[in-house]
């Protein structure tokens, strides 16, 4: 529960879906209230959970908050299959490929957000999901109402894991950038750092960490058959000094197409996400890719 959880809580919650359950063992520190509004001063010491939850249920009383403080680590896989959708915001990578494993035996839809800096990233999957689209005919008479027609549609989804295992095969930058952007790559560096280091994320000023992340970045895309140029020195460095920052104005924007979307899921109205979002707030640039998974 942290500013992306916030903005997506808040959205949901207006929306007015029957249940919301927050998930969060921690407490609100004096770094959380800088980019948090379901929290305040008093509430520094407290669950964040509990400290949010008294908020968000004013934006809403017809909408069920439910607070669960046990860590996340520690739930079993099929706590999450108890859902319609399960939402992971900051989780490390082993985590969200845990649940995201665990969601589809039990064919419940996943998201996993994450907001470093300028940088936000999203991705879905629902497994097979179907829905569907309305579309309006024209007019054939006056003060005639226009007919509308549905049309059923389904889409099928790659897990996490899969996703991660792609090979590009060399292809030149710019023919590259058409399919997928070089912040795909970025955010992987990060979460390789993470499970290299205990699952925290790089400090700004270490240069070490800062060349932990070099050294990632060329091993990885190496493995995906990507020239080491795709993801310049300059992107990298912002997301090392940025990793652990929340910045009010992405978390809103990252938080706000996430919650529009996992509506979307939960109604079965329209296409949902598919199946990465990548915000870069330095260009002022929102992309969706469908990344998949292919063989060497």
């Amino acid at each position: 529960m942290r500013a992306l959880s916030n903005e997506v809580c808040k959205n949901i919650i207006l929306a007015g879906v029957g249940s919301i359950t927050l998930l969060e063992h921690e407490n609100v520190t004096k770094e959380d209230l800088g980019a948090q509004f379901l929290l305040r001063q008093e509430d520094v010491g407290r669950n964040r959970a509990e400290a949010a939850a008294e908020k968000a249920r004013l934006l809403n009383p017809r909408v069920k908050v439910i607070v669960d403080t046990e860590d996340i680590a520690q739930k079993p896989d099929s706590f999450f299959t108890g859902f319609n959708i399960v939402c992971l915001t900051g989780c490390n990578p082993e985590q969200m490929i845990r649940i995201d494993n665990a969601c589809r035996q039990g064919n419940t839809g996943l998201y996993a957000a994450g907001v470093h800096g300028f940088f936000g990233y999203i991705f879905c999957d629902l497994k097979h999901h179907e829905y569907r689209e309305e579309s309006q005919g024209q007019v054939t008479e006056r003060g005639k109402e226009p007919e509308t027609t549905v049309t059923y549609k389904s889409q099928s989804y790659d897990s996490l894991s899969s996703t991660l295992e792609c090979f590009w095969g060399f292809p030149k930058p710019r023919v590259l950038k058409r399919k997928v952007s070089p912040l795909f790559f970025a955010i992987q560096v990060l979460w390789l750092f993470q499970q290299a280091h205990g699952g925290r994320l790089p400090q700004g000023g270490n240069q070490q960490d800062l060349e932990a992340m070099f050294k990632l970045r060329d091993e990885r895309l190496k493995s995906a058959q990507v020239d080491n140029s795709f993801v310049e020195d300059e992107l990298l460095q912002t997301l090392v000094e940025t990793a652990s920052a929340e910045i009010s104005p992405v978390c809103a924007i990252v938080g706000g197409f996430l919650a529009q979307d996992i509506l979307k899921a939960l109604s079965g109205k329209d296409s949902p996400l598919l199946n990465y979002f990548l915000y870069n707030g330095i260009e002022g640039t929102g992309l969706v890719h469908h990344v998949q998974k292919t063989e060497a």
